[in-house]
């Protein structure tokens, strides 16, 4: 299980590769000349008018044209979303390449860099198959031509350059994230989980921790062992760490990701339909081991520290029962009153152990958390609850620049209430309002003072059904990699100020 490199080359300038198609993007109100002379009927009957999503072929010049749509509602994230329709049309064809033409209007209106590399991560993604375990995959042998990017203007071209740099770095992390994510749970478990991170910590020179579940025991990770009694799979921690010789920042960022490999509910059982979607119950843990790949390759001049609190939530006469109480690693009593809401209880001892271990600065942690958030949020953007405006506003920056979306949501005390319990100091759940808010004061509790903290609820947009802006669909979208990266690059911008 290696971290796979994109199969795709990707250059500057004019294609030389025989078997190309040339890719142009128009725009409604602006279609090029020679689209409308030659093809009048085909626009005149509504065949093709530039609407955005819409392409048609020329053969005859094998000129493939894309249509954006209206040019004042041209984004990067409109572009990204046609350029992912692209990236699985390479995956169907052999050995075929493109020539993307990047118009004036196109790197004028939006940031080249940006542009060309949210254009080669669609194209990545849309080109990675993850149905891996199919005899399709198997025997298919997937051949790819190179792909290449004309600027109209030259000018524009050092700054496209970063920006595909940057993506041969991060999409392949991107696509990592999402081909763990959808093995089923019987192919990815915590000891795979092991193995993942080991290959990541090899391929970007990281040095990794693996506690097991007698270091696990020591060190007093009562909700991790709690939430894994049911379970066959031993529990781990896994702790990532990357640390640049010249850092830029004194200041460290840890990230931290929830990794429940299977999440039938335990004893709190989930309904049948849809359970096998809780493999997905990983893609925070999945995101941040990825993340710390990527940023340490792009070489961030930051400190980043990546744990990852790893078990499977299962039914059996050993499982944690409603009711039981346990002691968190910080000392705090629980009562579980409710076993599905077990990632907070993984959570929780990893929070409190990066805090008191690494004192990080800021402290940032990914997980599927709730279906409350999926109600307020469908799944568009991510809930970001947090005790910093500063790092509220870091996030935001990054969300801006990695296109994935996030919202920020109240952390105020009144969410925290009804997490009293009568027998311990803390009840893992306080009803359904306000669900994705009690659990971020819930997580809250476990943070020690004078840390930057903020908990990004992905349940909505770590995987979906179609495809929206530079998130892919049909499965793990990888959200939150993009995001964390350019979390780091803010960071390293403001020298962690």
């Amino acid at each position: 299980m290696k971290i796979e490199k994109s199969k795709i080359n990707y250059s500057i300038g004019k294609n030389t590769s025989k078997n190309i198609y040339k890719v142009i993007p128009v725009t409604k109100d602006n279609l090029p000349k020679e689209l409308e002379t030659k093809f009048s009927d085909q626009i005149r009957s509504g065949i093709f008018g530039g609407e955005s999503g819409q392409s048609f072929i020329d053969e005859s010049e094998r000129i493939i044209y894309l249509g954006l749509g209206n040019s004042n509602k041209v984004s990067i994230r409109s572009v990204a979303q046609i350029f992912l329709s692209i990236g699985e049309k390479l995956r169907k064809w052999d050995s075929v390449g493109l020539e993307i033409k990047l118009t004036r209007f196109l790197t004028k209106t939006l940031s080249p860099s940006s542009l060309v590399y949210q254009i080669a991560n669609s194209i990545d993604l849309g080109a990675f198959p993850i149905n891996v375990l199919t005899k399709d995959f198997k025997d298919k042998k997937l051949k790819f031509g190179n792909v290449s990017f004309v600027l109209e203007d030259p000018n524009a071209e050092k700054s496209a350059k970063v920006g595909l740099d940057k993506s041969r770095a991060v999409s392949k992390y991107v696509n990592g994230a999402r081909y763990i994510s959808h093995l089923p749970a019987n192919h990815f478990t915590p000891e795979e989980f092991v193995s993942r991170s080991k290959e990541i910590a090899k391929e970007a020179g990281l040095k990794i921790t693996v506690m097991d579940e007698p270091q696990l025991k020591k060190e007093k990770m009562g909700g991790i062992l709690a939430v894994s009694q049911g379970s066959d799979k031993k529990p781990k921690m896994i702790v990532l760490e990357y640390n640049p010789p010249k850092a830029k920042s004194k200041k460290k960022l840890a990230l931290i990701g929830k990794g429940l490999t299977f999440d039938s509910g335990g004893i709190s059982i989930k309904p049948a339909q849809d359970m096998h979607e809780m493999k997905y119950d990983m893609c925070g843990a999945a995101a941040v081991i990825h993340a710390i790949g990527a940023i340490a390759e792009l070489g961030i001049s930051v400190p980043v520290i990546a744990a990852i609190g790893v078990a499977e939530n299962m039914p059996d006469a050993a499982a944690l029962k409603p009711g039981d109480v346990y002691t968190a690693h910080n000392g705090l009593t629980v009562e579980v009153q409710n076993t599905d809401a077990e990632g907070r209880l993984v959570l929780g001892d990893v929070l409190s152990y990066i805090g008191k271990k690494y004192k990080p600065d800021y402290m940032v942690d990914l997980a599927t958390l709730t279906g409350a958030i999926i109600i307020s949020l469908g799944h568009e953007a991510a809930g970001v609850m947090s005790n910093s405006d500063k790092l509220r506003g870091l996030l935001d920056e990054a969300s801006a620049s990695s296109d994935e979306r996030t919202w920020n949501l109240p952390l105020w005390e009144e969410y925290g209430e009804d997490l009293k319990s009568d027998i311990a100091d803390l009840r893992n759940i306080a009803g359904r309002p306000g669900g994705s808010l009690s659990a971020a004061k819930y997580l809250e509790r476990f943070v020690d003072s004078g840390i930057d903290w903020a908990h990004i609820d992905i349940a909505g947009t770590a995987w979906r059904k179609k495809a929206s802006g530079t998130q892919i669909g049909n499965g793990p979208s990888g959200y939150g990699v993009r995001l964390l990266v350019d979390l780091a690059e803010k960071l390293e911008k403001n020298r962690g100020v």
